[in-house]
């Protein structure tokens, strides 16, 4: 079986399983590891299920769970060079779970073929990611200030792939952020917006995208609803399918198939 299945989305942590064909691997570890138990068994699954541990950076929200997960389990985690090295800062005992490699290298976990791709973000050497493997593909677009050409480029194609949405652009102009904050996340290093999320949701679907998800929501400076409306504005009479990735994990995973449902935190 083969599905995306997100265990947190949002500016508190960041976590999703991608399952294609025998291999399973998490993207990101924004999560406690009990957490992550308690969302696997939700699908029958289990840590030592997983091939390995993907991540796109160092802040917070995707690794917090690392300490405790390097200490129990031996799993692999990826990391580029620059990751790593945030990360043994705080964690040295991580080093015998990282495997390293340098942004825009391909690597492969298991029957996965792994291509990292360099992003523009407020951190030591972010990544996106695309996933080829089980007769899918993933495209893993997030925490980056805007969507370059090239990694769209690479990822169109995809079947499923995985956008930020982190704010929209009016909230932030108008909300109870510092001016230092809000020129943080509008920034070119910051985080994708609603408009430049649908903009590449409509260039994605064009080629070929069958399903998006859209992640990285956060109470704080957006609202999920807004941002579900403003990529379903550009997607009218397309066949992708659209989903939101919740804050906690997925009722159910997304199955990779023609025929999968629409799902949001709203159903």
């Amino acid at each position: 079986m083969s599905f995306y299945y997100s265990i947190a989305s949002g500016s508190s942590g960041n976590c999703a399983l991608w399952q294609a064909g025998d291999t399973a691997v998490l993207i990101d570890l924004g999560v406690s590891v009990r957490a992550l138990n308690q969302a696997l068994r939700r699908i029958d699954m289990q840590v030592e299920d997983l091939s390995a541990v993907l991540l796109t950076h160092e802040h917070v929200d995707h690794t917090k769970g690392l300490a405790t997960f390097t200490k129990k389990y031996d799993l692999p985690v990826y990391a580029t060079f620059g990751t790593a090295a945030a990360i043994l800062q705080k964690l040295p005992q991580a080093q015998k779970n990282l495997r390293t490699f340098a942004g825009g290298e391909r690597f492969t976990v298991d029957d996965l073929q792994i291509q990292s791709m360099p992003v523009s973000h407020d951190a030591a050497e972010p990544v996106a990611y695309r996933i080829d493997g089980g007769g899918h593909q993933l495209g893993y677009v997030t925490d980056t200030g805007f969507l370059p050409e090239q990694v769209q480029k690479q990822v169109s194609g995809c079947d499923t792939i995985v956008l930020e949405s982190n704010h929209d652009v009016d909230m932030l102009r108008t909300g109870p952020y510092p001016m230092y904050l809000k020129q943080r996340i509008r920034g070119k290093y910051g985080h994708l917006s609603n408009e430049e999320c649908a903009r590449g949701a409509q260039e994605l679907a064009k080629a070929g995208a069958k399903r998006l998800v859209l992640a990285h929501l956060s109470d704080k400076n957006n609202n999920p609803l807004t941002a579900l409306r403003c990529t379903q504005r550009v997607l009218d009479g397309s066949d992708c399918e659209l989903y939101v990735a919740p804050r906690s994990a997925m009722e159910e995973p997304i199955p990779l198939t023609e025929e999968g449902r629409q799902c949001s935190m709203f159903d």
